[in-house]
């Protein structure tokens, strides 16, 4: 009866939540990353070059990771429900707006408004997953989620060179249309998230009384036996162990932002059109969801964490070291290269957040994620402007791909390290 109570809550809560928040999320990495092939027209049109495209494709990252703690405290006042909501509207708007640039000042300005919207998005939602999910099925719930998130990335190509074929309709350029019609599924969805989205397990009608039950003593159960769970946030912001899986997070993503944002342009360098290129975005960010839904549930099956992280990481850093080694030399080589980096990368993503939620308690949750996420996503501003950098001196992508694949294994390399600070009792908690 136990096993078959479980089986029930779990599928209640997966069907409410999963769906809706991982459709915010695929429009909401389409909005981050829709301007990697907005760029195959717009920079011409705005004067960009690739350093300063580089810099307003990162400017993104400025206020991504100065808002999220800030955000995420509003998170826990108001809830997670009207907090997202806000949200959502808010990031439709500013992604519709940057199809206003005019020059590289205001597509800065508008990337950076983006980044506030936006801020509070991601760790709200891994902050709803401790709430909901424990944690034997919170590796495969995020694993869902991300899987969502990098389809973004098959869609972005040909949902977004499609819309540069409507170049001068109604007076509007190609590259304004992609940011114009994107942004609004969006605030289609923000209608929908306070009918749908509950902020705990006791405010949830679609669950009876011994549903609730069961999955509220669950959840205080592991709060209780968590590792850190006595922490206060402070004291959780500086321990070893977050220290190092941000760092590890920050490399990741490098791997990421150098992949996500410079994919178009690269592929372009090979003579082919805007709407082949964006075809063939598509291939590497399908092999990313298969990477992600992989590891994600052989993680969940096993137990076992820490080289479920490893494995994709040294796998995505070495193909985008293959991918540095194809550019100029083979296209179909280059787009393996990023198939297997995109493996590889994304696969270690949904691993990646078992870990910290291992040893943070309930009261430093939220703050704790974001840290990791709001300082990891550094990376979002040096990667692309670092490889814009590069690029220009250097007149290739070659030697770019091949330095970010390096920090990406170096990433892996750490994971095992952090591993070992953690207490004994954290490590077997890790098996449970």
């Amino acid at each position: 009866m136990a096993d078959a109570l479980e089986a029930a809550v779990m599928r209640k809560v997966a069907w409410r939540l999963i769906p809706l928040l991982s459709l915010c999320y695929t429009i909401n990495v389409l909005d981050r990353f829709n301007v990697s092939v907005a760029a195959l027209t717009m920079n011409k049109a705005l004067g960009l070059t690739a350093t300063t495209y580089g810099l307003g494709a990162g400017a993104f990252f400025w206020s991504y990771t100065l808002f999220q703690i800030p955000a995420n405290k509003v998170l826990t006042r108001v809830g997670p429900r009207r907090w997202i909501t806000c949200i959502a509207i808010a990031w439709g708007l500013c992604s519709a707006g940057t199809a206003m640039s005019t020059g590289v000042v205001s597509f800065v300005v508008a990337r950076f408004m983006l980044g506030v919207a936006e801020a509070g998005f991601f760790p709200g939602v891994a902050y709803i997953m401790t709430c909901w999910f424990p944690s034997r099925y919170r590796g495969r719930a995020m694993g869902v989620f991300y899987a969502f998130g990098s389809s973004a990335g098959i869609l972005v190509g040909p949902v977004s060179a499609n819309l540069l074929r409507l170049d001068g309709w109604l007076g509007i350029q190609g590259w304004q249309w992609v940011f114009l019609v994107e942004g609004l599924p969006t605030l289609i969805l923000a209608s929908m998230i306070p009918f749908v989205l509950r902020d705990r397990p006791s405010d949830a009608a679609w669950l009876d009384a011994g549903e609730r039950g069961w999955l509220e003593g669950k959840l205080q159960e592991e709060r209780d036996g968590a590792i850190g769970g006595h922490l206060k946030t402070h004291r959780a912001l500086v321990s070893p162990q977050l220290a190092l899986l941000t760092l590890v997070y920050l490399l990741v993503g490098f791997g990421v932002y150098s992949k996500g944002f410079f994919l178009p342009l690269i592929l372009k360098t090979f003579g082919f059109t805007d709407i082949a290129v964006g075809y063939w975005t598509a291939v590497p960010n399908s092999m990313g969801v298969l990477g992600m839904l992989y590891f994600s549930r052989r993680s969940d099956k096993t137990g076992e964490r820490v080289w479920h992280l490893v494995t994709p990481l040294v796998i995505g850093g070495i193909g985008l070291i293959l991918t540095g080694c194809a550019i100029g030399v083979s296209a179909p080589l280059t787009i393996v290269g990023f198939g297997i980096a995109a493996f590889g990368i994304s696969g270690s993503l949904p691993v990646f957040w078992n870990l910290p939620t291992a040893f943070l308690g309930a009261a430093a949750a939220a703050s704790g994620i974001a840290f990791i996420n709001s300082v990891g996503n550094i990376s979002g501003y040096t990667a692309p402007q670092f490889v814009g950098l590069l690029h220009d001196v250097s007149g290739s992508y070659r030697m770019p791909m091949m330095i970010m694949g390096g920090l990406v294994v170096i990433g892996g390399i750490i994971v095992p390290f952090a591993a070992r600070l953690r207490p004994a009792r954290a490590l077997a908690m890790q098996q449970a």
